[in-house]
């Protein structure tokens, strides 16, 4: 087989480029026939094919481990221009692969994994591989119609980003039912927000404010002078005697 592990990595294929494309464990054999891109490609398309068979048998797990494989033969293939610039002529070959087809297999790959995450419920997983393939390809249609269906279904959902996707999937497959069925749910589940919210803001505006203690009126300034000067008046009244004594003794 084209991969298995040993100690050291084909002479031809520089070990940090491989450590840099996330390769580390499983080298390369050093047969030149099994290292050339078109063979390469040869066997991604091959592990597709297998990978199909079990996702049709519903045997999901078995499915991505064909399906990720296809990367350690393809990924390496398409070197950067800033890496290829640092190892110069030593950058692997793509041969007479197109670089087109070698990003093609790599977004069916991840649609393909992402697929089989969202079959098994594992919807973080199923998102992280669709904005991989969105990464190469960002008007990938099934990516975004698999990433609108696992959004909906993480924990919170992400309704906002689900309706977001679903639409535009809805106009790249106008007779897909299970994005129809998504729709109608996504538009059930913001009316439950919209409900919740409605009575949460409702129990705050009927809500009565707090009875407030009855506080002493406080004597004003000029109150205080009007019974000062009763008082005064009632002082000089006792001395005076009743009004109209004096007149009468006359």
């Amino acid at each position: 087989r084209f991969l298995r592990e040993t100690r050291e990595p084909c002479p031809k294929t520089p070990r940090t480029l491989y450590e840099q494309r996330g390769i580390s464990a499983i080298m390369l054999t050093c047969d030149s026939e099994q290292t050339s891109p078109e063979w390469m490609m040869k066997m991604a398309m091959e592990l597709k094919t297998d990978g199909n068979a079990f996702y049709k048998q519903k045997q999901y797990q078995k499915a991505l481990a064909k399906y990720t494989k296809i990367f350690l033969y393809v990924d390496h293939l398409t070197v950067p221009q800033d890496l290829k610039s640092m190892v110069g002529n030593k950058a692997p070959s793509s041969g007479s692969v197109k670089p087109e087809d070698i990003k093609k297999i790599q977004v069916v790959a991840n649609q393909n994994c992402a697929m089989c995450y969202l079959r098994q419920e594992r919807f973080d997983k199923s998102e992280e591989f669709c904005n991989r393939a969105l990464k190469i390809k960002p008007d990938a249609s099934k990516a975004i119609m698999i990433r609108g269906r696992a959004r909906l279904r993480l924990k919170p959902p992400n309704l906002d980003g689900a309706q977001e996707d679903l639409n535009l999937a809805a106009k790249a497959f106008p007779n897909d039912k299970n994005i129809k069925n998504d729709l109608e749910a996504l538009k059930k589940s913001f009316k439950k927000v919209r409900d919740k919210q409605r009575k949460l803001f409702a129990g705050m505006f009927d809500r009565k404010p707090d009875k407030k203690p009855k506080t002493e009126k406080k004597e004003t300034p000029d109150g205080a002078d009007k019974a000062k000067a009763d008082n005064v008046a009632d002082i000089i009244s006792q001395f005076a005697g009743p009004a109209g004594a004096g007149e009468g003794s006359k």
